[in-house]
C-alpha cells in the first residue's frame, strides 16, 4: 500500500510544479536494460558530474558521485577562448582547491556544481555509489531556486548501468550499477538541484544543479568584403582550439594567427559598396538552423528566417541603404531576444539630397523639352497659318482682280451702246461715273475690307451705269441701327450678285424692272438682303454663273480666314422675285 501511495504522492509532484518537469517515477528508456548504449546517449547528452575526490573510498560508505545528462545544443564557451562570467551562477561556486585531490569529470568547471542550459530538454541526474543493496542508506530531494522543495527526502528506487568504468564501492568492488534519480526542467530564469545524503553521515549532502539561463544571440564581430580576411583568421582560430585548452598543443599547432581581440570588430556603419555582412554570434551551437533572426529597416520586417549558413554566422546579402534592426533569438528560445543596430550608408547619387538634385534636373529636362517640343509645334504651326492666310489672300486677290475686268467689261459695253444710240449727253455722263467707279474700284482693290458706306457708294455708282444703260429702278436702305462708317464688310461682296440680278432678272423689263438693297441689323449679326422682281430662274442653274461661283469661293474664303465671324449666304428663287442673303454673324458686335 505505502508504495502505491508514494507513487501517486510522486505523480501528482510532477503535474503540479508549475511549468517545470520533475519526473522521479520512471527511467528514460535509453538508460533501461543491462547495459547502456554511450554512442547514442553522447548524440544528445553532454555529461557533467562536479568535483569529487580522486582517491578511492577507503571509509564505511561510498563517497557518491553525481552526474547530469544535459543538452548539447549550446555552449557558451567557445574555441574562441572568449571569457564570459554568468551572475546565475555565483551562487554555485563550491570554492574548491583542485590541488587539495579533486577531479572534474565533463565540460564544467571544476569550482562549480552547476551546469547552465538553455533549453527546454530535461536534465537526468544520476547518482555513482548507490546501489539496489545500499540504497536504504541514501536519500535525495529536489529543489526549486534552492529553496522550494519539488520533491522531499526520498529513497532512491530506480538504476541503470553505470556510463563511466572503474569507480569502485568501499570494499573494493567495481561499480557496475548506478542510481537514476530522475529527469528535470524549468522555465529560463529558474534552476534545479538535486540533493543526495547518507542518514548515517546526516552533515555529508552531495549537490548538482542545473541553471536555465535567459540566453539570445549576441554578435561579438561584423564582417564585409573590405574585412573578410579576419573572418577567415577567426575560423582558423577555432578550428585550432576548439577541442583543446588554450596552452595545451594541437593538431594545428604551426599555424601562427592574429590575437583575436583585433579580428572581432563590431562595426555598426557601413559604406553603400559594404552590404553583404557577416555578423559573427558570441555562442557555439551544434546547428545552424537553431539561430532565427528577423530583419527590420524602417517599418518593414523581413519576418522570422531560420538561419542556413554557419552555427556561428549569420550573412545577409545586397542590402539597401538604410538603418536597420537585427532580432536574433535561438529555436529553444523563442521568448528571450537580441538586437545589433547597424546602418548601410548611402551612395552619392542615392542620398537624399542627389535624388532632389536628379529629380529637378530631370524636371529641368523634360521642361525644356516640353517647352521646346510646344514652341516647335507653335512655329511650325504659325508657319501652316502664315502659309493659308498668304494663300487666302493670293487666292482673295486673284478673285477681286477679276471683279474689276469684269466692271471695266460691262461698263464700256453701256458706254459702247450709248454711242451707238448717238446719246452723248448720256454717254458723257455715263464716262462720269465709270471714271469715279474705276477709281474707286482700284482703290479699293488692294482691301480685303472696307465701310460699308465706301461699299454702298461703290455699288450706287455701278447701279447708276447700269440703270442708264437698262432703266431700272433700285433701292439701297440701311437700318439706322447701323453705322456704315464705323461697319466693315468685304469689298465688292455683293457686286456679282447685283450683276447677275440685273443681267438675269430685270435687264429686259426696263422701267418696271425694280432692285432693292436691304441692310439690317439682328442682334450682332449684320443682314443684306438683295431682291429684284425679275422673272426668276432655276434652283439647279445657279450654280452655273461665273460671278456666283466666285462669290461662293469668296465666302469660303472668308470663313477660312475669320474663324469667330462666319459669313453665310443663301438664294431665294422661284417663278417670280429672286432674293439673296447674306448673313454676316457678329460683324456688329
Amino acid at each position: 500500500m505505502k508504495p502505491l501511495l508514494l507513487t501517486g504522492f510522486l505523480w501528482l509532484i510532477a503535474i503540479t510544479c508549475c511549468s517545470q518537469v520533475v519526473a522521479v517515477d520512471s527511467v528514460h528508456p535509453w538508460f533501461a536494460g543491462k547495459e547502456l548504449d554511450g554512442d547514442l546517449i553522447r548524440t544528445r547528452f553532454d555529461d557533467f558530474e562536479p568535483a569529487f575526490p580522486t582517491r578511492k573510498p577507503t571509509g564505511k560508505y561510498n563517497n557518491i558521485i553525481l552526474s547530469m545528462f544535459h543538452s548539447k545544443k549550446l555552449y557558451i564557451h567557445s574555441g574562441l577562448g572568449l571569457k564570459e562570467k554568468l551572475p546565475e551562477m555565483d551562487s554555485f561556486n563550491l570554492h574548491l582547491d583542485p590541488k587539495a585531490g579533486y577531479a572534474i569529470q565533463g565540460n564544467g568547471p571544476s569550482v562549480l556544481s552547476a551546469v547552465s542550459l538553455f533549453d527546454s530538454l530535461p536534465m537526468l541526474v544520476t547518482a555513482y555509489g548507490i546501489n539496489p543493496d545500499n540504497k536504504g542508506l541514501f536519500r535525495f530531494r529536489v529543489l526549486l531556486n534552492q529553496r522550494q522543495v519539488l520533491v522531499p527526502w526520498t529513497e532512491p528506487r530506480f538504476f541503470s548501468p553505470i556510463m563511466t568504468y572503474y569507480r569502485y564501492n568501499a570494499d573494493g568492488s567495481e561499480q557496475t550499477q548506478m542510481a537514476y534519480l530522475g529527469s528535470f526542467a524549468a522555465p529560463p530564469g529558474n534552476s534545479i538541484t538535486v540533493e543526495v545524503k547518507n542518514q548515517q553521515v546526516p552533515d555529508t549532502v552531495y549537490r548538482i544543479s542545473a541553471v536555465w539561463i535567459k540566453r539570445a544571440p549576441q554578435v561579438i564581430g561584423t564582417f564585409s568584403n573590405e574585412n573578410l580576411q579576419h573572418l577567415f583568421e577567426i575560423y582558423k582560430f577555432q578550428w585550432k582550439h576548439d577541442f583543446t585548452a588554450f596552452s595545451q598543443s594541437t593538431y594545428y599547432g604551426d599555424i601562427e594567427l592574429k590575437p583575436i581581440d583585433s579580428l572581432l570588430n563590431t562595426d555598426s556603419i557601413f559604406a553603400h559598396n559594404r552590404n553583404s555582412l557577416f555578423f559573427y554570434l558570441r555562442d557555439k551551437l551544434a546547428a545552424a538552423d537553431d539561430i532565427e533572426y528577423n530583419l527590420i529597416r524602417d517599418n518593414d520586417s523581413l519576418g522570422w528566417q531560420v538561419n542556413k549558413l554557419d552555427p556561428s554566422v549569420l550573412w545577409l546579402q545586397d542590402l539597401a541603404p538604410g538603418k536597420y534592426r537585427l532580432l536574433m533569438r535561438y529555436s529553444f528560445q523563442r521568448q528571450t531576444t537580441s538586437s545589433f543596430s547597424f546602418t548601410i550608408l548611402p551612395a552619392w547619387y542615392q542620398a537624399t539630397w542627389a535624388k532632389i538634385v536628379a529629380g529637378g534636373l530631370a524636371l529641368l529636362v523634360i521642361l525644356a523639352t516640353a517647352l521646346l517640343v510646344t514652341n516647335r509645334r507653335q512655329k511650325a504651326r504659325l508657319r501652316r497659318q502664315q502659309l493659308d492666310q498668304d494663300l487666302q489672300k493670293a487666292e482673295m486677290q486673284s478673285i477681286r482682280s477679276q471683279f474689276n475686268p469684269h466692271f471695266v467689261f460691262n461698263a464700256l459695253s453701256s458706254i459702247q451702246g450709248l454711242v451707238t444710240r448717238n446719246d452723248l449727253p448720256g454717254a458723257h455722263k455715263y464716262l462720269g461715273d465709270f471714271s469715279t467707279l474705276l477709281r474707286n474700284s482700284l482703290k479699293e482693290s488692294e482691301k480685303e475690307y472696307t465701310s460699308l458706306s465706301t461699299d454702298i457708294r461703290m455699288m450706287d455708282n455701278y447701279l447708276k451705269l447700269e440703270q442708264l444703260r437698262f432703266g431700272f429702278a433700285f433701292t439701297i436702305v440701311v437700318d439706322k441701327r447701323i453705322n456704315p462708317d464705323a461697319t466693315e464688310v468685304p469689298v465688292l461682296l455683293l457686286q456679282p450678285v447685283i450683276e447677275n440680278a440685273i443681267k438675269h432678272g430685270i435687264s429686259g423689263m426696263y422701267d418696271k424692272g425694280n432692285l432693292i438693297i436691304e441692310y439690317t441689323k439682328d442682334k450682332e449679326d449684320l443682314v443684306i438682303l438683295v431682291r429684284d422682281n425679275g422673272v426668276g430662274f432655276e434652283p439647279d442653274d445657279h450654280s452655273k454663273g461665273h460671278g456666283l461661283r466666285l462669290t461662293a469661293k469668296r465666302v469660303d474664303l472668308i470663313n477660312r480666314t475669320m474663324t469667330g465671324q462666319p459669313v453665310s449666304w443663301e438664294i431665294r428663287t422661284a417663278e417670280g422675285p429672286t432674293e439673296v442673303v447674306f448673313i454676316l454673324k457678329k460683324w456688329l458686335a
